[in-house]
């Protein structure tokens, strides 16, 4: 089993090309996040099965995974958008991967 906790205060925002910097003083959300996996291990070094469907193994284990557990919505950097009409720009934050499950399963022979 592992448990992974990641917590990141955020970073500076930036501001769009052609634009005065100190317009767009802002930061980026806090980035948090939370990892979980699981694996169970069918046959290793010290677990050898001598007949059966384990035998033609030297590893085998299977493997369960959440990413980002909780859900979190991180974003990283902004894309600038400006409106026509008044000139001015906007920041659209680009979010990372949401809750993700992975399955995975490992064999030697």
């Amino acid at each position: 089993m592992y448990l992974n906790l990641v917590y990141n205060t955020g970073l500076p925002g930036g501001s769009p090309s052609y634009a005065d910097p100190y317009d767009y003083q802002n930061r980026l959300p806090d980035y948090k996040r939370a990892d979980l996996g699981l694996q169970f291990v069918v046959v290793d070094d010290k677990k050898q099965f001598d007949r059966g469907w384990r035998k033609p193994f030297k590893a085998l284990s299977f493997g369960f995974e959440i990413y980002n557990m909780f859900d979190a919505q991180n974003s990283i950097t902004n894309t600038w958008v400006r409106d026509v009409y008044s000139k001015r720009q906007y920041a659209i934050p680009n979010y990372l991967t949401p809750r993700v499950f992975n399955v995975k399963t490992s064999m030697r022979f």
